[in-house]
């Protein structure tokens, strides 16, 4: 498996997630400089050009870029407490997305950074195709959510191990 990993604003891109997805495949998490870097997208392209990508993970602003890449290359995401709508924030350089990718979104009841009723309503409005499952957390996901979002998706299976 070819895997994108995206990790949030000032968090990192080594953890336990990644050491858990490097165990699929091919895992490809930079750094992401999301406060000093304008050009992420096309960084992120850069990254994995020419191959691939079975599936994209992608957490808090993370989850923004994969929500987007997943779309524009349809390829299924797992987004957990994905930031929506930081449009205002990104510009998408007029991109215009191939259909709708699956996405199998983690979402905290109690997340007070991301609302999940913008989640919910940005999603709607998209006409999105996504499966939510919603926990008892704030915005940080835990280990064990990541883990059983993994499972329901059924994108990660022996057959891929």
């Amino acid at each position: 498996m070819n895997i994108l990993y995206l990790h949030g604003y000032n968090s990192s891109h080594i953890n336990d997630r990644t050491e858990w997805l490097q165990s699929f495949g091919n895992l490809i998490h930079p750094a992401m400089q999301y406060r000093n870097f304008p050009e992420n997208f096309q960084y992120i392209e850069s990254l994995f050009q020419g191959q691939k990508l079975d599936v994209i993970v992608g957490s808090s602003l993370g989850g923004y870029f994969a929500f987007h890449l997943g779309n524009y290359y349809q390829v299924p995401t797992i987004l957990l407490n994905p930031a929506l709508l930081m449009t205002h924030i990104i510009k998408l350089h007029n991109r215009q997305w191939a259909g709708q990718a699956k996405h199998y979104i983690a979402i905290g009841k109690n997340d007070e950074i991301i609302p999940p009723w913008t989640t919910q309503n940005a999603l709607t409005e998209w006409q999105s195709h996504y499966q939510m499952f919603t926990y008892d957390m704030g915005h940080e996901t835990s280990f064990e959510v990541f883990l059983d979002v993994c499972r329901k998706s059924g994108l990660f299976t022996a057959k891929n191990h």
